[in-house]
């Protein structure tokens, strides 16, 4: 017999008994009735070592808000949009509170599928409800926290392409044009706009995509695109040129069963405070009028 820690391992009867400390004649009642995965050589059971651990896994049950509610005592794990003020207060959380963040910017759409899924605590999105709830509130509902909105627009460099006003004029002259990922809220912001002024981008060379706005702003401050849509602090920041398109709200999805827990409440809490310092600044590109509705 293989070491435990090998793959390809396989347990006897016994020893698979002795693993998941119940009877043989209990295995036995599991293999008749396909609940276990085996395999039969030569008449005599076998359990793959890896498969039963992995069904075993499947089949615990976790007290109060499951495993990811659990995992709120040491981190917390947040997926979404992509926006700057927010990571900057996420990384004041973790030095004022010590508590990680782990965080992935993979668009609205799939942070709403994330938390849907049990695989994120809280997701960042600016899609209109009605895409929250067909995609994140499939078992469960969850809460909205507006923080601000934002002022998403048409960023580029006036000295290469002068005269730029929109997405026309973008089709019109046929420029390289840096998409962010399919599932970000800016996506379909995108393909919003084009449909309500019946264009297409499909004259132009399209670059990316891009996770980040500041990662778009980059290529195309770089040269590697002409114009892209974005946030106005990334055109900022990167000395770009910005044509506003849009106001558009920015919020946190988090599913009810962990809405009340202790630490979700108080990551909330310190997010909201932190914003309402930010909004005394009167920083260009977000307004605050929504803040904790």
């Amino acid at each position: 017999m293989k070491k435990s820690s090998e793959v390809g391992e396989y347990l006897t009867t016994t020893e698979v008994a002795r693993h998941l400390r119940m009877t043989q004649k209990k295995v036995y009642e599991l293999v008749a009735h396909n609940r276990i995965p085996a395999t039969r050589v030569s008449g005599k059971w076998l359990f793959p070592r890896q498969l039963v651990d992995r069904w075993l896994e499947d089949h615990t049950t976790y007290p109060g808000e499951g495993l990811l509610g659990s995992l709120l005592d040491s981190m917390i794990v947040m997926q979404g949009s992509d926006d700057w003020l927010l990571g900057r207060i996420v990384d004041r959380y973790f030095t004022i509170r010590g508590v990680p963040v782990v965080s992935a910017n993979i668009g609205s759409l799939a942070g709403l599928a994330a938390i849907a899924s049990g695989k994120a605590h809280v997701a960042g999105c600016h899609v209109g409800n009605d895409d929250v709830g067909r995609v994140a509130c499939r078992s469960d509902g969850c809460q909205l926290v507006n923080l601000y909105d934002r002022h998403q627009g048409l960023i580029f460099d006036k000295g290469r392409n002068p005269g730029l006003e929109g997405l026309r004029d973008v089709v019109c002259k046929r420029l390289r044009f840096a998409d962010r990922q399919p599932l970000s809220g800016t996506a379909r912001l995108v393909e919003r706009l084009l449909s309500e002024q019946g264009l297409s981008l499909e004259g132009c060379e399209r670059v990316g995509p891009f996770s980040e706005h500041t990662e778009l702003a980059l290529a195309i401050r770089t040269g590697k695109a002409d114009a892209g849509v974005g946030i106005k602090v990334a055109a900022d920041m990167c000395g770009l040129d910005f044509a506003p398109l849009r106001m558009e709200p920015y919020k946190l999805a988090i599913p009810h069963r962990l809405s009340r827990n202790t630490r979700m409440a108080g990551f909330v809490d310190f997010v909201l405070g932190e914003l309402d310092a930010e909004a005394r600044l009167h920083l260009d590109g977000y307004e605050f009028h929504e803040l904790g509705r």
